[in-house]
């Protein structure tokens, strides 16, 4: 390992679990979502707390995600209570509270809704439930009316997480039947699954897109405690193969993984609280052309005390990338990787 983990801030976000933190892609905000049933916003320039959107879910609040597109900011919610919440603000100035306004609640799902997930052109929302669906949204620019477009139903279990290629219209889902499926629109705009990635042997709760144009691959983070980097390697035919198991440091299970688009690193944290950072080495000659090797850089033992940690990402915080994970103990933390 040659990189150090460093705490730069801990956020008393929420009384109770927070399950989901969002970035947005241009603006310095953050978002976190909790048991509490609360979406709070938060600067990240000051970490000072924004906005407390609440009084909508009647559970608790499992996914967040802005919208990457839009003069003002939005995001969604997605909920226990089957329900998703669209919120925006409506003013350009100062992010204050009472400028954020509930613009729609989507309804459509028979059970709790687990992921929500946005294009990269906003155009589309994609959500995901114990109903063992993922539902398909078109948004119109005021983010008030959502059409269901496709209600993909090929997962035999629990669908746990969804999100979008950074470049193009597909959809990745991770399962409790143990498979993460790829989706594309086809021609007649509806939407169907070109590839199920089979390997993990427990369910997969979360996969990420690599943040580059000139190829296609997924990582995953599973139940049986590995993270999994799968690989394109046929666009036309939609041909996937299992590029690498990343060294294996998690005792427990892999809750959230995301793919840094500036470092190109991966990090990983789940159920043990282990906060694990991944490098892509340089591959040898004589190497396989399909295999990739990663090695650990930098491990950050129990990120929220004894408590389980949810989820993970990557951002630019004054310029430097740090990463932001939630943890079962209500708080947001922020770290640099040295």
């Amino acid at each position: 390992m040659t990189r150090e983990i460093t705490s730069l801030k801990k956020i008393p976000a929420h009384s109770d679990k927070v399950w989901s933190i969002s970035t947005h892609p241009r603006l310095p905000l953050l978002a976190s979502v909790s048991t509490d049933k609360t979406c709070k916003i938060f600067s990240l320039d000051s970490y000072a707390r924004l906005a407390e959107l609440d009084d909508t879910h009647k559970r608790s609040i499992r996914s967040v995600a802005w919208k990457p597109t839009g003069n003002l900011p939005s995001l969604a919610c997605g909920s226990f209570d089957s329900t998703i919440s669209v919120w925006g603000k409506e003013e350009e100035d100062e992010f204050v509270e009472d400028e954020w306004s509930l613009l729609a609640v989507i309804e459509g799902h028979e059970n709790e809704v687990k992921g929500v997930a946005w294009s990269k052109d906003g155009y589309f929302m994609a959500s995901c439930s114990r109903d063992k669906s993922i539902w398909v949204w078109e948004a119109d620019d005021e983010n008030e009316e959502f059409e269901c477009v496709s209600v993909l139903q090929e997962h035999s279990q629990d669908v746990k997480h969804v999100v979008w290629h950074p470049f193009e219209n597909m959809l990745a889902s991770s399962s409790y039947d143990d498979t993460i499926k790829l989706w594309k629109e086809e021609d007649d705009d509806d939407w169907a699954c070109v590839a199920t990635l089979k390997g993990h042997e427990g369910t997969v709760w979360c996969s990420d897109f690599e943040k580059v144009e000139m190829r296609t691959r997924l990582v995953s983070g599973s139940d049986d405690c590995t993270v999994k980097v799968w690989k394109c390697v046929d666009d036309h035919e939609h041909d996937w193969i299992l590029e690498s198991t990343l060294p294996q440091q998690h005792t427990r299970p892999v809750y959230s993984v995301s793919w840094s688009g500036l470092s190109g690193r991966i990090a990983s944290i789940g159920s043990d609280g282990k906060l694990v950072v991944y490098e892509e080495g340089p591959q040898s000659d004589g190497d396989d052309d399909h295999k990739s090797k990663w090695q650990v850089v930098a491990i950050q033992e129990l990120s929220h005390g004894v408590y389980e940690a949810n989820c993970v990402q990557w951002a630019t915080v004054g310029g430097k990338e740090v990463l932001i994970t939630g943890g079962d103990d209500g708080f947001v933390n922020v770290w640099s990787i040295n």
